[in-house]
């Protein structure tokens, strides 16, 4: 059975008599009470059961939904729906019930009285055409073209290096990212980083990354800060992908990619509404929550969560001059009136020049005609969140107890503002906090100085 036949599903029980619905019109979870939606264990466990010797495969049962998989022609015989293929911006194939589909669930075993909906998961969006680049391109680079290398220049830029000088790196932090895969690069081992790759339960073989994009970007992070812990979660489904980063206990999770666009609902979709509580519930948990705000002006949930933080770029040349990143978004959220992405950048390319950043991936990445010798060139807002994420694994170091808001406001208020430039939605940078690139670049020096 071929992957794209197998669909990836969140399943919500019943709320307990008394207890609120997250589905119900009018309901906002928030940070303060996403306790409230929690599932009954007990009910769970029971639809896991009868589901389980109905073919379907119980991947995770989670605080809000069960993750779940089945065969596409069972799932259609199940529900008594079919399946229709999507399509989707980064022409990845999606098969889902059709717009509009009325959702029932058969009168089985009593599953009609304990699912409330199912959903299946959408594929995550890596925001991949920021690694779109010429064969002739890439390293070993015989060319004089400016492009930044890791760890020492994204190190530099983001003022990081004089916050290692100190010997403060982000020991004892740990930093859970859910990506595409993992491969262990030589880089990786030559510069001694605690790095551990694991799958979560529906994916298979997390050294294999295609792509290059978890193994690549993994490096700014580290770049940033050399000496946290760092758990790399190969995902399938988003939201099992998510749930088992939580399950790590981790102080900081980077994601560099949308669960999904804002272009087709004005509200947020019943189907993303599991994960909306799963990313509530990290952050109830003191998790800080780093997410890329999206590429080429798409507005990308869950960046658009106002308590995340929202990362867009910013583009330095080999002249020092700092502009808004017209490659990378800054949107006001459909979903979330009042919310505004960016809240903040770090470091990434143009449009003009998307081979930005030198990072490490797999040989046979891009189908091993674009990476040579293990490198490629990297851009947009997947390179620049986990460099954020960095410097918050810095400022944990430093103070342990610091609360998600309480980063998000050290980084906001020490940022480097930038006045110049357009972002890909066409919003100028300006003096003070503006729609191109929110605060700024963020700043690890002052981030920690504040603090210290």
């Amino acid at each position: 059975m071929s992957d794209d036949q197998i669909l990836r599903l969140e399943i919500v029980v019943f709320p307990d008599e008394g207890c609120p619905s997250m589905f119900a019109e009018g309901v906002y979870p928030s940070v303060a009470t996403v306790n409230d939606f929690a599932a009954n264990p007990s009910r769970q466990i029971e639809c896991a059961r009868k589901l389980g010797v109905r073919d379907f495969t119980i991947d995770k049962i989670g605080r809000f939904s069960i993750s779940a998989s089945i065969e596409a022609e069972k799932f259609k015989e199940f529900f008594e729906t079919e399946l229709v293929e999507e399509e989707r911006a980064d022409d990845e194939r999606s098969l889902a019930p059709p717009p509009g589909a009325a959702f029932r669930v058969p009168e089985i075993d009593g599953l009609e009285t304990i699912i409330e909906r199912a959903y299946v998961q959408r594929p995550p969006h890596y925001f991949a055409g920021e690694r779109i680049l010429p064969p002739d391109s890439v390293p070993p680079f015989g060319d004089d073209k400016f492009r930044l290398r890791v760890p020492d220049d994204v190190a530099l830029l983001m003022q990081a290096r004089t916050v290692h000088q100190r010997g403060i790196f982000g020991r004892g932090v740990t930093v859970a990212m859910p990506d595409n895969g993992f491969f262990k690069h030589p880089y990786f081992d030559a510069h001694g980083y605690n790095y551990l790759a694991i799958a979560a339960t529906d994916a298979i073989d997390y050294e294999t990354d295609l792509s290059g994009h978890g193994t690549g970007i993994s490096a700014n992070l580290l770049a940033v800060a050399p000496g946290v812990n760092l758990i790399g979660i190969k995902q399938v489904n988003k939201t099992l992908g998510f749930k088992t980063a939580v399950e790590m206990g981790p102080d900081v999770i980077s994601c560099s990619w949308a669960a999904e666009l804002e272009e087709n609902s004005p509200t947020l979709p019943n189907n993303l509404k599991p994960f909306h509580l799963t990313v509530l519930d990290a952050i109830a948990r003191g998790i800080v929550v780093c997410v890329a705000a999206g590429n080429g002006g798409v507005k990308g949930f869950p960046g658009s969560i106002p308590e995340v933080i929202s990362v867009g770029g910013v583009h330095v040349d080999r002249d020092l001059n700092y502009r808004a990143s017209d490659h990378t978004s800054g949107f006001d959220s459909t979903w979330f009136p009042g919310r505004q992405t960016p809240d903040l950048c770090g470091l990434c390319g143009s449009k003009a020049q998307e081979d930005y950043i030198t990072l490490p991936v797999p040989q046979a990445a891009h189908g091993g005609s674009a990476a040579r010798d293990g490198w490629f060139a990297f851009s947009g807002s997947s390179s620049a969140t986990p460099m954020v994420a960095g410097i918050c694994a810095l400022l944990k170091e430093v103070k342990p107890g610091l609360s998600p808001q309480e980063i998000k406001n050290l980084l906001k208020y020490t940022a480097r503002d930038i006045t110049a430039g357009v972002n890909a939605n066409g919003r100028k940078a300006r003096p003070g906090p503006d729609g191109a690139v929110g605060y700024g670049l963020a700043d690890a020096a002052r981030a920690v100085d504040s603090v210290t």
